[in-house]
C-alpha cells in the first residue's frame, strides 16, 4: 500500500516539481478549500491541487530510513522501530470495545519474519485499514516504519504501530537477500506429528458435522463446528470453536479452505485431530485446482493404552487426560439452572485402580453413558479434564471432548482395578481416612438419639474383620442409609472412611458424606488361610474352658456361655473425683469429692449388672470402666450426655434393650466373687464376646426356661 504522505511532504514535491514558491501553493490550497466548503480536508485540497498542475504523487515517496533493526534485537520499550521482514501470518480483524470511552476499536495482527526471527505485529484502528486495503498476502515483503515494542500477554516482544507508524507491502528498494526465503506454511497432513500449535492446512472438506451447542462445567454455553479435511496424503479431523465455528458455516462439502494457526493433538483412538485459537484464520481457496483426497484418518502411531494414566499419577490440575478404572460408585443424576437460564445435567461417579480412587464427574449428554447398573463394570476415560474438586484435592470432568466407554468384564479381571486395601490392623491414629475390605461380623440396629439441641438423629454401628483384625465403624444421620443393604457376613468395601482417634479401645473408623460403602463381588477379603469368626464351628470351641453356672465357685477364673436375660437397672454412669478416682456427688449443679473438695468436671465411668443364663442357672455379672464402653459401643462421657440430655438415670438401659443386649448370647470371663448384699455369687467381668456361631444353643436355653 502506498504510505500517507504529510501536507509539508506534498508542498515540497509541488514545489520541486514545478518551481512554485512554498507559499503560493499554500495560498492555492487554502482558496481549493473555500471552494470546495466542508467536502474537503486541507490533505484532501493539496491532493487537487497537485493533480491540477500535473504533479504524480502516486510513486512513493522517499523513505528515510534510518537503522534497521532485525527482529532478534527488539526488546520492550523502543521507540522508532523500523523493520523489515516477510508476512509469514494474517490473522482476522479483532473489534472490541476500548476502555476508556466505550468506543469501537479494532486491531489486526501480522506475524513478521526475518533470518533472525518472528515478531507479532500488532495494527490498531485506520491502520487495520490500510492493511486491509494493501491486499496484501503472506509472503510478501513488508516494511515497518516509526514502530514501538511492548510486552504481550505471554511477555512476547511485539511492535505496535502508533498514528505516525507507516507500513509499505512489497516496498521497492529491499534487497531480496536479507529475507528469509519464502515457502508455503501449509503441511501436508501425513507430516502432522501431534505436537505443533501454529500450523496451516490446506485441504477439502469431505465431512461437515452438525454445529453443536454445548454448556462448559462453569455454566457458560460455548458451540463447536468440526470437519474433516483431506488432502492426498490422508484426512484428518478439524474442530472449530465458539467464534471460530462461524467462519466455517459458509464452507461446505467440496470445498477447499486454507485453515491457518491450529494446534495439533493425538484425540480419540489415537487419531490426530486439529483445533482452532484465537488466531485461527480460514479461507476458500477457489483458484486452487482441485485435490484427489487420499481416504483414511492419519493416526499418531502411539498406543492408547501408553497415555491411560494410573490413577495415583493423576496430579495436575487443568489438562488433558486418559484413564481406566473400575466403577465403584455412581450418584443420582442432578439437574439445575444456569444463570442464563438454560438447563444443565450432572452426575459423579467414583472409580478405582489398584494405585487408588478418583472422582469422576460427567456433564450433559454424558450422563446417559453411566448408570446404577454399571457398578463393577470398567470405564474408559479419554481426554477428561482435570479441575480441583469440591471434596477431594483433583477430579476428572467429562465434557464434550472427552469419549467414555463402558464394559463389562469378568471377576478374575476386575482384581488389576481393585484397590489395595489397608489392613486394618495397619490403621492408625495419624491417618487421616482408610480403604478397607472384609466381612460384616457385626451390625446394630439403628438408634435414635436426642442432641442437645433436641434434634433425634439416626446412629448405627457395624463391625469389620479382615485377616489382620476387625474395627468398629460408627453411622450417623443420613450415612445411616449407606449400610442399608448390608447383612452380617457379607464381604464389603469401604473407601474414604474417616479414621477416629482412639478413644481408649482401639482405632475407629466413621463413614462420613464422602464414604463409599460396597458389597464386593470377589474374595479377597477371605484370602487362603483366613476363617471369619463367623464361620466358627461350635465342634471348634474349646469346650473344656467353658463352665456351666451351676458349677462355679467363690474365688474361680471362669468363662461361661450365657444368654443375657434381664438388666438390673440402677445408677449406670458414676462421677469420679479425678483424682483419687473415688465416687463424687452431684450437688446444685457441681461436683464434690469427700477428700479434694469442688470439682468442675468428673472422671465418668459405667457400671451396670445384668443377669445370664446358660440353661444350668443364674448368675449376676458386673460390667465396668472399659468393657463397659465396649459392650456399650459408646464411651463413659458419651453415656453420661445422654443421660444429661435425657434426664434419666435409666437412659442407657433403653439404648442397651433396643441393640438387643437381652437375649444376646455371650461368653463372659472373669472372677467369681461372693455380693455381700445380694448373699449370692457373682461373676466380675473382664472380657464379654458376642456369640455369632450358635443359635442351637440359644433355642436349646429357650427351652430350658420355658421347661
Amino acid at each position: 500500500m502506498s504510505s500517507q504522505r504529510s501536507l509539508k511532504e506534498i508542498v515540497d514535491v509541488i514545489s520541486s516539481e514545478t518551481g512554485m514558491g512554498k507559499e503560493e501553493i499554500h495560498q492555492l490550497i487554502n482558496d481549493k478549500m473555500e471552494e470546495l466548503g466542508e467536502f474537503v480536508t486541507q490533505l484532501g485540497a493539496v491532493h487537487i491541487v497537485a493533480r491540477e498542475m500535473g504533479v504524480d504523487l502516486s510513486s512513493e515517496p522517499p523513505v528515510q530510513v534510518q537503522t534497521t533493526l532485525s527482529i532478534n534485537e527488539l526488546v520492550p520499550e523502543i521507540t522508532n522501530v523500523n523493520l523489515i521482514g516477510r508476512i509469514f501470518r494474517i490473522y482476522n480483524q479483532h473489534n472490541f470495545k476500548k476502555k476508556k470511552d466505550g468506543s469501537d476499536g479494532v486491531l489486526q495482527s501480522v506475524i513478521v519474519e526475518d533470518k533472525t526471527g518472528r515478531i507479532r505485529v500488532v495494527f490498531w484502528d485506520q491502520k487495520v485499514i490500510e492493511l486491509q486495503n494493501s491486499n496484501c498476502k503472506v509472503g510478501d515483503p513488508i516494511r515497518i516504519l516509526n514502530g514501538y515494542t511492548r510486552a504481550g500477554k505471554d511477555e512476547a516482544v511485539e511492535v505496535h504501530l502508533g498514528i505516525r507508524s507507516q507500513v509499505q507491502i512489497r516496498p521497492s528498494g529491499i534487497d531480496d537477500s536479507v529475507l528469509p526465503t519464502f515457502d508455503s506454511t501449509a503441511s501436508k497432513i501425513k507430516d502432522i506429528k501431534g505436537n505443533e500449535i501454529d500450523l496451516s492446512l490446506i485441504g477439502k472438506v469431505t465431512q461437515k458435522d452438525d454445529l453443536l451447542e454445548f454448556e462448559r462445567a462453569d455454566g457458560t454455553k460455548g458451540v463447536k463446528q468440526g470437519l474433516v479435511l483431506g488432502d492426498e496424503t490422508g484426512e484428518i479431523y478439524v474442530n472449530f470453536w465458539n467464534e471460530k465455528a462461524d467462519d466455517v458455516q459458509g464452507i461446505g462439502l467440496g470445498d477447499i479452505i486454507e485453515v491457518v494457526g491450529l494446534a495439533a493433538k493425538v484425540g480419540l483412538k489415537g487419531h490426530l485431530e486439529m483445533h482452532s485459537s484465537k488466531y485461527t484464520n480460514v479461507a476458500k481457496k477457489e483458484d486452487t485446482k482441485d485435490i484427489i483426497v487420499k481416504k483414511g484418518f492419519v493416526g499418531s502411531g502411539t498406543d492408547i493404552g501408553a497415555q491411560l494414566l494410573p490413577i495415583a499419577q493423576i496430579t495436575e490440575l487443568s489438562s488433558l487426560i486418559s484413564a481406566k478404572g473400575l466403577i465403584i460408585h455412581v450418584n443420582p443424576m442432578h439437574e439445575f439452572s444456569r444463570e442464563n437460564g438454560t438447563k444443565g445435567k450432572v452426575r459423579d461417579i467414583t472409580i478405582s485402580d489398584n494405585t487408588g480412587i478418583i472422582r469422576v464427574v460427567l456433564w450433559d449428554d454424558k450422563i446417559q453413558l453411566v448408570n446404577e447398573d454399571d457398578i463393577n463394570k470398567v470405564i474408559s476415560i479419554l481426554n477428561g479434564f482435570t479441575r480441583q474438586g469440591r471434596y477431594t484435592d483433583i477430579e476428572i470432568h467429562c465434557g464434550n471432548q472427552t469419549r467414555v466407554d463402558v464394559e463389562s468384564i469378568d471377576t478374575d479381571s476386575m482384581n488389576q482395578y481393585q484397590m489395595n486395601f489397608a489392613s486394618i490392623k495397619s490403621i492408625a491414629d495419624n491417618m487421616k481416612e482408610a480403604h478397607i475390605q472384609g466381612i460384616v461380623s457385626d451390625l446394630s440396629p439403628i438408634q435414635d438419639i436426642k442432641t442437645k439441641e433436641d434434634e433425634i438423629i439416626q446412629l448405627r454401628n457395624l463391625r469389620v474383620e479382615d485377616q489382620s483384625g476387625t474395627i468398629r465403624i460408627t453411622c450417623w444421620r443420613e450415612n445411616v442409609n449407606k449400610i442399608s443393604e448390608l447383612s452380617v457376613g457379607d464381604t464389603v468395601e469401604i473407601y474414604n472412611a474417616s479414621v477416629k482417634e482412639d478413644a481408649g479401645y482401639g482405632t475407629e473408623l466413621l463413614i462420613n458424606k464422602n464414604t463409599i460403602v460396597k458389597k464386593s463381588l470377589n474374595s479377597t477379603a477371605s484370602p487362603q488361610g483366613f476363617v471369619s469368626s463367623l464361620e466358627v464351628s461350635p465342634l471348634k470351641i474349646d469346650l473344656e474352658k467353658i463352665t456351666d453356672i451351676e458349677d462355679i465357685e467363690e474365688g474361680e477364673a471362669v468363662t461361661v456361655q450365657a444368654t443375657v436375660v434381664k438388666l438390673i437397672e440402677k445408677q449406670f454412669v458414676y462421677p469420679l473425683c479425678p483424682e483419687c478416682k473415688k465416687k463424687m456427688k452431684k450437688e446444685n449443679g457441681s461436683y464434690n469429692c469427700a477428700d479434694h473438695g469442688k470439682m468442675d468436671k468428673p472422671l465418668n465411668r459405667i457400671l451396670f449388672t445384668f443377669v445370664a443364663n446358660d440353661g444350668t442357672g443364674n448368675i449376676n455379672v458386673l460390667c465396668a470402666g472399659k468393657l463397659a464402653e465396649i459392650v456399650l459401643e459408646m464411651s463413659a462421657d458419651a453415656a453420661a450426655r445422654m443421660v444429661e440430655e435425657n434426664e434419666s438415670e435409666n437412659a442407657p438401659y433403653s439404648y442397651l434393650k433396643a441393640k438387643n443386649f437381652v437375649n444376646s448370647e455371650l461368653i463372659i470371663s472373669g472372677k467369681v466373687n461372693q455380693n455381700p448384699y445380694l448373699k449370692s455369687l457373682e461373676i466380675i467381668a473382664n472380657s464379654i464376646e458376642k456369640v455369632r456361631y450358635a443359635e442351637t444353643t440359644k433355642n436349646m436355653i429357650k427351652q430350658i426356661h420355658t421347661e
